[in-house]
């Protein structure tokens, strides 16, 4: 997704060539002619605008709490009634938090950057230049406010915060009323307070979910950094084989 792959370039950090799979698998897992997508870390747009074109009939709800994140989101997207924007972060309580703004936006946090993160990623780009007060809501919460009953794909990239928005939507992903997670997940120190892979993956079982794949590892000297993931709930996939087998 986003993040520091393609900033990390100039600094030596390697990944594997960037394809589409992540992408085809989710299309070839949703089966929905028009569906539910909420965007989580939604940026500029890039990943919205790549559902759109996957999914055309698709809803998609795009959270980015940063302003200036946020203007360019908007104006990407204009003209797609498909897309609402929300200008507010998500989290694992509803309140306010202070959003850390680094140097590069692609890599602004509800957690305060690693000291340790510039040996991984180089120089600057994590570096914090002020903090900004957002307001942050939960996944359940919105999806009461909006009556919305289900997700078929949560797509996450909120630099090192992603378990607590995880935690925030344990009803929904406790009932598996989300089919897909599509995530980043962080490996090496740059976020004080981001919570480690097989933590994640303790939680995603807690809630039935399991690995379909990684994508796109990204790696500096030999040392895995990131991976993008996704996760599926065991009802869906039950159901996804089973139409595999029949057709």
């Amino acid at each position: 997704m986003k993040l520091l792959r393609s900033l990390g370039r100039a600094f030596g950090v390697r990944r594997a060539r960037a394809g589409d799979e992540s992408f085809a698998a989710q299309r070839r897992l949703v089966r929905s002619t028009a569906p539910t997508i909420l965007d989580v870390g939604a940026h500029i747009g890039q990943t919205a605008q790549r559902y759109r074109a996957l999914f055309p009939s698709a809803q998609i709800h795009c959270f980015e709490p940063f302003p200036q994140s946020l203007a360019a989101l908007r104006a990407a997207l204009a003209g797609d009634s498909g897309v609402q924007t929300h200008a507010v972060a998500l989290g694992s309580s509803p309140g306010k938090a202070s959003l850390y703004v680094n140097r590069s936006s692609a890599t602004n946090s509800l957690l305060a950057s690693d000291t340790r993160a510039a040996f991984y990623w180089g120089s600057g780009l994590l570096d914090t230049d002020t903090t900004v007060d957002v307001t942050v809501n939960t996944i359940d919460r919105f999806c009461a406010e909006r009556s919305l009953e289900h997700v078929d794909i949560l797509k996450l990239d909120v630099q090192g915060a992603e378990y607590d928005v995880l935690k925030g939507a344990s009803a929904f992903l406790a009932a598996q009323r989300i089919d897909l997670v599509y995530m980043e997940m962080i490996t090496a120190p740059t976020y004080v307070g981001q919570h480690d892979l097989h933590e994640y993956l303790a939680l995603f079982r807690s809630f039935g979910y399991v690995l379909f794949d990684f994508y796109n590892p990204v790696r500096n000297n030999g040392r895995l950094l990131q991976t993008d993931n996704l996760l599926v709930a065991e009802t869906f996939l039950a159901r996804y084989e089973q139409d595999q087998v029949a057709g």
